[in-house]
């Protein structure tokens, strides 16, 4: 058990807080992935019926529909089983998605887990030492 004074330390602070700055560099990270990459992420899935339109649009849309935009695609290349089984996805898409941006996907994913990992962490070292 760590000792309530722990908590009253910059140390641990910083550990408390951590959290709540992978939030935000998650938030950054998405908003330079919708602002960057994500018209590449909808013309390399442009023989799926859900994204075709999108691509069009893009430019009058605002900051949070290219959120919501970025997570559909997220979600869709990281479990693409049923959208590919509804007719949402093209299988030939999956297949011929550029590699960079599979990587870019996977590390935001990657962030996610982290955020949720260190995030039940600190939780439970919290709700311990009360």
């Amino acid at each position: 058990m760590m000792a309530k004074s722990f908590w009253y330390s910059w140390l641990g602070f910083v550990l408390a807080a951590s959290p709540l700055l992978l939030g935000v560099i998650n938030l950054s990270f998405s908003y330079y992935l919708s602002r960057r990459y994500l018209r590449e992420m909808l013309e390399a899935l442009q023989r799926s019926q859900h994204f075709y339109r999108w691509a069009e649009s893009l430019p009058y849309e605002g900051r949070l529909t290219h959120f919501f935009m970025l997570a559909s695609v997220r979600g869709s290349m990281l479990w693409p089983g049923p959208a590919v089984r509804r007719g949402f996805l093209s299988s030939e898409d999956i297949d011929n998605f550029p590699p960079h941006l599979q990587r870019l996907l996977t590390i935001r994913n990657w962030m996610d887990v982290v955020l949720l990992t260190w995030g039940s962490i600190m939780y439970a070292l919290l709700k311990l030492t009360r």
